[in-house]
């Protein structure tokens, strides 16, 4: 997993936006997990936002995929391209 990475959820279209807490120590990394959906036209609804270990967000990444996200672009916020 990268400093920044988006997972979605084809069925559903639920996404997941994993992003590293840059203030954290860099011995002990963590994780914000945002989870939301994009809406057409409209801001996302966003639901809730994890703050986790580096190691379970890797896990977390991998059991995601395997269960069938998919890796999208940012679907919200100031990565979006416009």
């Amino acid at each position: 997993m990268q400093s920044n990475g988006w997972l979605q959820d084809p069925k559903t279209q639920n996404t997941k936006r994993f992003h590293r807490d840059e203030k954290s120590w860099s011995r002990y990394p963590k994780v914000f997990i945002d989870s939301g959906r994009p809406l057409p036209n409209e801001h996302a609804l966003l639901k809730s936002r994890s703050y986790v270990d580096m190691s379970y967000a890797k896990k977390e990444w991998v059991k995601l995929q395997k269960e069938g996200w998919k890796r999208v672009s940012p679907q919200w916020g100031a990565d979006i391209d416009v």
